[in-house]
């Protein structure tokens, strides 16, 4: 049981992670049925929002990985939190135009964020608050 809910933790903090950073340059709110619309807004992003945007793809996984490890203690949990980030930074490539250096940073900066998340994880001590 602890590893599912490690894993339904450790992808949503992930996914909040990753929305809030994404929050900080503001876009203006358009019609998502229209993908002209969509496309010329994400044309439009400074350097700034979209390197915001890659910095979730990083930080988000790093967080959520961690979490998963922290309940969980299965480090299975982990790459499962980093391959839900994937999927959904996929998706978001696939259904909006981005510039190449962001579609690359779509598919590794979740696995490098995973990876640092494994790595900054420590094993509790028996008798250790979990998340204390």
């Amino acid at each position: 049981m602890r590893k599912i809910l490690g894993i339904i933790l450790g992808a949503l903090a992930a996914m909040l992670i990753i929305s809030a950073i994404g929050r900080l340059y503001p876009i203006p709110d358009l019609e998502s049925d229209d993908p002209a619309a969509l496309a010329a807004v994400v044309g439009n992003m400074t350097t700034t929002a979209k390197l915001l945007v890659a910095a979730g793809w990083l930080v988000g996984p790093l967080a959520g990985v961690w979490l998963a490890l922290r309940i969980s203690d299965w480090r299975m949990a982990g790459w499962v939190v980093v391959l839900v980030v994937l999927i959904g930074s996929v998706v978001n490539i696939a259904s909006l135009p981005h510039p190449f250096w962001m579609q690359a940073c779509a598919v590794l900066l979740p696995i490098l964020g995973g990876a640092l998340g494994i790595r900054a994880h420590r094993k509790p001590y028996p008798g250790e608050p979990l998340l204390g």
